[in-house]
């Protein structure tokens, strides 16, 4: 771990293309770190304010404070220089020169980016989580932004498969975002990672999130977008792939409804139609395997049953409308919504709202 590198990283108002500069040209981070002033100037590649900003950070900081933050938050950093650097991302026009990570890299460049609404549909979270189930079933890691919605839905089902997934923040690692995530986080990290470029403390602010959208189209084969309106961060992501040379696909939805005008779009304008995990595995020879099939679930009781067919409608139920049309009392609904949510049948989407996971 390059606690030097992470140190260039933090410094404010520094590029990735900066400090791939200075550290070719001095040999190293830590040389760029301990250079003098007249050395530093007669690089000529930092602007005046940049190199007064350098100095300046140096007096404030030093390797032993990063290497503190950064063991405290339980994160790495590695290099665009170093072997474990995801190989599709250093093939980008703009790959971050440092990494944070917590967890394990991913060593396979088998990877899909899932995408999409942080308001999304029913239909929108059913999808998502099967595809990217699927997907992981087959062998395929899923990469997304760790944000509400879709990009939840994606890493959640890619959990339920046999892959890793991997979520990239757009702020410090240390900062949980959203905080409603920490469990998923926690859960990620096991098998998978959270990746950011932005070192430990940076809160997240609006202008991140473009810039971390391209680290997600670059660390990937391909970007599904599963739901996203005309003007969306999610269509960032996919021309940031279109840039790249990488593959696009977009699942077709209710022409009427708003989170789909973004995803119709782009199959208007030539992105691949996604129905089923096989339309993305057979664009690249990957074979679905035995493993792809849903696993058995646990038998329903005649209650389960009842209450499951209420959550199968498409969209999402409130307990209330259960509770009104089933005839069950409040406390039998409750035990047996949270029976069928460890079963794997429905999900809890919002307070008191559920749909069926599609596993059924």
């Amino acid at each position: 771990m390059d606690i030097y590198a992470a140190l260039l990283a933090a410094c404010p108002g520094f590029g990735s293309g900066s400090i791939r500069s200075l550290i070719k040209f001095f040999g190293g981070a830590r040389r760029v770190w301990k250079a003098g002033a007249d050395e530093l100037k007669a690089a000529h590649i930092l602007t005046p304010k940049r190199f007064d900003k350098l100095l300046s950070f140096r007096n404030t900081t030093g390797p032993e404070a990063m290497e503190q933050a950064m063991k405290r938050g339980g994160m790495s950093c590695v290099t665009w220089q170093e072997e474990a650097y995801p190989s599709l991302l250093i093939e980008t026009a703009n790959p971050p020169a440092v990494l944070f990570y917590q967890g394990i890299l991913p060593k396979s460049d088998r990877m899909i980016s899932v995408v999409g609404s942080r308001k999304p549909t029913a239909y929108g979270i059913q999808t998502a989580e099967r595809l990217a189930e699927e997907l992981s079933s087959a062998g395929v890691i899923i990469v997304s932004g760790g944000a509400r919605g879709i990009d939840s839905a994606a890493h959640r089902g890619c959990l339920r498969g046999k892959s890793p997934t991997v979520a990239v923040a757009a702020c410090g690692l240390d900062r949980i975002y959203p905080p409603e995530n920490r469990n998923l986080f926690q859960q990620i990290q096991e098998t998978g990672c959270m990746l950011s470029e932005y070192p430990p403390g940076t809160p997240p602010l609006g202008r991140q999130f473009p810039a971390r959208n391209r680290i997600i189209a670059g660390l990937s084969r391909g970007v599904l977008v599963v739901e996203a309106a005309q003007r969306s961060g999610s269509l960032i992501t996919s021309d940031f792939a279109l840039e790249e040379g990488r593959d696009v696909f977009s699942v077709p939805g209710n022409i009427w409804m708003n989170q789909s005008k973004g995803t119709n779009h782009l199959i208007r304008n030539g992105a691949v139609c996604v129905t089923e995990a096989a339309d993305i595995l057979s664009e690249y020879g990957w074979k679905t395997g035995e493993s792809a099939k849903p696993a058995d679930k646990e038998e329903l009781t005649l209650e389960e049953e009842l209450v499951y067919r209420f959550c199968c409608t498409g969209d999402e139920v409130s307990e209330e409308d259960i509770l009104q049309q089933s005839g069950l009392s409040m406390v039998k609904l409750k035990i047996t919504l949270l029976s069928l949510q460890l079963k794997g049948y429905i999900q809890e989407v919002g307070p008191g709202h559920f749909i069926s996971t599609g596993q059924g």
